[in-house]
């Protein structure tokens, strides 16, 4: 522990920072908060203006009573009996058990419902009765109880696969602590089942099908942890250790000392800067600094981490400071006839890591890194499909990147899938015979905290860029668009330098069509190392693209002499044959896919 860093202290001012923003945000005519609603794409049919947010005001409720001021326990009761009004209980529902984001908006009126509800509002339910159901009054403790007893069985009645890893922890956890707390044997007998075969289903690979996702690592380490604090079975405990230890080791395979950041691949990510979150702060007890806690912009979550007491095993730490020497770490993730695996390397400068084949819906990380900049700050490398459609620039879900890595070093080669989502990778489906539209299809490379360029420029078939510690280059082998040869060039932003491999582009939007493209690819490579590393006075050896029957294949032989070759549809196919058509070798050979460990959580 940080000598100067006190548990109890961080989490005062965690509370002090959400109920701050919650007190502000109080709306005592509906007894919910009052937020201004963020754009959301999917779900939800409000996009924006003012309006009652479910989960953000239970989570309200839970400090109020942690705080306990005068006023605070009534305002508490108020919110509850409100969210209890507004869960659908109606068993023949098909959204039964469930809530909408807002009050304004119920569950069966959204598009679709999200049932995560369930399990995250379940979560906060069961927090206030294990921290304060002592004092509830009784027709509040009923309410509650009711609630938990419907998402409950809403949950069992959804009963995801175990590869949903965060949901899959959440309604595992509702479900136990809801069979206790109801004494109702089935439904823990359920939860103690499931539990078991959450932890099969990582025993298929080792790994999480949901890996190395930040948000959701911090979700899944708070659900384990509640299930330590809040679930008396011995057998579910010792399964909760092992994940436990399980979850932390895919953490560290990827954690990068010397930024301080996870590096990629990432099956889920909301922000490309990890920072030192609450979860992360209080399991490893300050060591790693305690950011100053800013706004919370309406959020309660970060308040509800003073409730958890997270934990790091003690073999974590040496990992979490100090990389020990470069490395290069492969990993399985999914089985199956188009298996996913990751491969990251690590050195005292950069990290980069890709995923072998993925889609580019915005929350995907496939191609992924870091470097520490001169002043010893993180910059970030992202890699992502663009679409214009005319009125704003989003990351197109209907991409599929695939890559081969070996080091530092990265052959790429880009498509598209049809059927597949807009925005969202299932949920707004561009279907075969369906048009859409456009102005211009990128595939981006922003290095964020890059040295600035002076304008928008053409480059001729790739980019290098001085990071100053560290070098970025990029090539663009080859590949075509409807007819087109995609193009190169190099943009400005307000915080670092992007690379744009141009696919399509109209000086107004149009309506296209996949069925008339023919050809639709990219591909080439990507390096990043550190400053005058691998510099000998030869060029750079160039990527190259061949195409044969339905696919392209990338060829190169990286500046470390391992010669890696990438094959993957060139035109626009479903995901299944995209799939299909991939492969890839490392110097003649197939590439490794190793489980992140050979030990099993079920014995």
């Amino acid at each position: 522990m940080h000598p100067a860093w006190s548990v109890a202290e961080y989490d005062r001012a965690l509370l002090r920072a959400a109920l701050a923003e919650g007190d502000r945000c109080w709306d005592p005519e509906a007894n919910l908060l009052q937020v201004e609603a963020p754009y959301n794409p999917i779900h939800t049919r409000i996009k924006g203006g003012l309006a009652h947010p479910t989960r953000n005001s239970l989570q309200y409720a839970l400090l109020l009573l942690e705080r306990g001021g005068a006023g605070d326990d009534e305002r508490a009761h108020d919110v509850i009996l409100r969210i209890a009004e507004l869960q659908d209980r109606s068993t023949d529902s098909p959204t039964y058990g469930i809530w909408g984001y807002y009050a304004e908006e119920p569950a069966a009126k959204m598009e679709p419902a999200d049932w995560n509800w369930a399990d995250f509002l379940g979560i906060h339910l069961l927090l206030v009765h294990a921290r304060h159901g002592d004092r509830l009054p009784p027709a509040v403790l009923r309410e509650l109880l009711e609630s938990v007893r419907h998402a409950a069985a809403s949950i069992v009645r959804r009963n995801v696969p175990m590869t949903y890893t965060n949901v899959a922890v959440m309604g595992t956890f509702v479900t136990l602590a809801a069979g206790r707390l109801l004494d109702d044997e089935a439904l823990f007998v359920y939860g103690k089942d499931r539990m078991v075969r959450l932890c099969e289903a990582i025993d298929n690979t080792g790994s999480f099908t949901e890996f190395n996702s930040p948000a959701y690592w911090g979700v899944v380490l708070q659900t384990l942890t509640l299930i330590r604090e809040h679930v008396r079975d011995e057998e579910v405990l010792e399964l909760n250790d092992r994940l436990h230890d399980r979850l932390w080791l895919h953490f560290l395979a990827r954690w990068h000392p010397p930024t301080r950041q996870l590096s990629g691949p990432m099956a889920r990510c909301y922000s490309n800067d990890l920072g030192v979150p609450p979860f992360l702060v209080k399991a490893v007890r300050g060591v790693l600094g305690t950011p100053e806690i800013g706004p919370v912009g309406g959020e309660m979550s970060i308040g509800v981490h003073a409730c958890v007491d997270y934990r790091m095993p003690d073999w974590v730490l040496p990992r979490l400071l100090e990389l020990d020497g470069e490395r290069e770490h492969r990993e399985l993730f999914v089985e199956g006839p188009s298996p996913e695996t990751g491969t990251t390397w690590l050195d005292a400068v950069t990290t980069l890591g890709s995923v072998n084949h993925q889609d580019t819906w915005l929350q995907r990380r496939p191609l992924f890194g870091h470097w520490v900049r001169p002043d010893g700050s993180a910059g970030h490398l992202h890699i992502h499909l663009v679409k214009d459609d005319g009125a704003e620039d989003f990351d197109f879900a209907s991409g599929v990147l695939s890559t081969v890595q070996s080091g530092p070093h990265v052959a790429w080669l880009t498509g598209f899938a049809c059927p597949a989502g807009d925005r969202h990778h299932h949920l707004d489906m561009i279907e075969p015979g369906d048009t859409f539209r456009a102005r211009s299809l990128r595939l981006v490379v922003d290095a964020i905290g890059a040295p600035p360029v002076a304008e928008t420029s053409a480059v001729d078939g790739g980019a290098d860029l001085d990071l100053g510690t560290a070098r970025l280059g990029f090539r663009l082998a080859g590949g075509g668009f409807g007819g087109r040869a995609p193009t190169v060039r190099l943009v400005p932003l307000a915080d670092g330098v992007r690379i744009e491999v141009v696919l399509f582009e109209s000086a107004t939007p149009v309506e296209l069509d996949w069925a008339t493209l023919g050809d639709a690819f990219a591909g080439g490579s990507l390096s990043l190392v550190p400053a005058g590393a691998e510099q000998d006075g030869k060029p750079a050896p160039a990527p190259e693209v061949d195409t044969s029957g339905d696919c392209a294949e990338v060829r190169w032989t990286t500046p470390r002499g391992h010669r890696l070759t990438l094959r993957g549809g060139r035109s626009v196919v479903s995901r299944e044959e995209h799939a299909a058509l991939y492969g890839a070798t490392l110097d003649g050979a197939a590439v490794p896919s190793p489980r992140l460990s050979e030990s099993r959580l079920v014995p």
